[in-house]
């Protein structure tokens, strides 16, 4: 399983002091940008992205996602091809509770993948019944309710991975929310695992002098 680390954090400030913290051992980073209205609480702006991406530290060797938990998405989606120009960026996501209307070919919106985030609520059956699952270049399962750190890990969210594979789905599907050592052992039990794992505080609050440890215990995954 690969580690993608998430970035839900309130400031630009926070945020590159955070990735150059952690760009020592990752490479590749998935910032979320919540709108305080499609989730509660309110993270860096991409336009905050935009103005000060250069104080990343060796901004060239990094790789991006961006995990939209906002309504609007398509007025993000227009920044984020903005700040393509500055910075690589891998796949944007969007929720697939945030989509009004499926006739509209979100592919059209960006040159950058455009996938689906599933909320813990949210079925597959009900996204199969929607949209081409061979269509979606990649699927985020939420593990927790998304919105601030620290959300409580939900396990029978897991489950949808299996449902994907056999429906077929074969692109990347990546994990989101609580991912750490407690959770990390439930995951790798699964006989369907995910491509990708995202932990966010686990690695964002550790004490520098713990931070190698947690990183050396999320490589016996991968």
């Amino acid at each position: 399983m690969e580690v993608c680390p998430s970035m839900p954090l309130p400031t630009i400030v926070s945020l590159v002091s955070t990735i150059n913290r952690l760009s020592f051992f990752y490479k590749y980073f998935q910032i979320d940008i919540g709108d305080g209205i499609f989730v509660s609480n309110r993270t860096v702006q991409i336009s905050d992205i935009i103005k000060h991406c250069q104080e990343f530290k060796n901004l060239s060797s990094l790789t991006f996602d961006f995990h939209l938990m906002v309504k609007d998405y398509v007025s993000d989606i227009e920044k984020i091809n903005q700040l393509e120009r500055l910075v690589k960026i891998k796949n944007v996501f969007i929720h697939f509770g945030a989509v009004d209307d499926f006739s509209h070919e979100l592919d059209k919106l960006s040159s950058i993948p455009i996938g689906l985030t599933l909320n813990p609520e949210d079925r597959v059956s009900d996204l199969a019944d929607k949209m081409n699952l061979d269509k979606i270049p990649c699927l985020q399962i939420m593990s927790v309710v998304p919105g601030v750190q620290g959300n409580p890990f939900i396990e029978k969210t897991l489950i949808k991975i299996e449902q994907l594979r056999h429906l077929g789905y074969r692109n990347k599907i990546y994990l989101d929310g609580a991912v750490n050592n407690k959770t990390m052992p439930i995951i790798n039990s699964l006989r369907y695992k995910p491509d990708v794992v995202c932990p966010g505080s686990f690695l964002v609050k550790s004490p520098d002098n713990d931070l190698k440890n947690r990183v050396d215990y999320l490589l016996k995954f991968k």
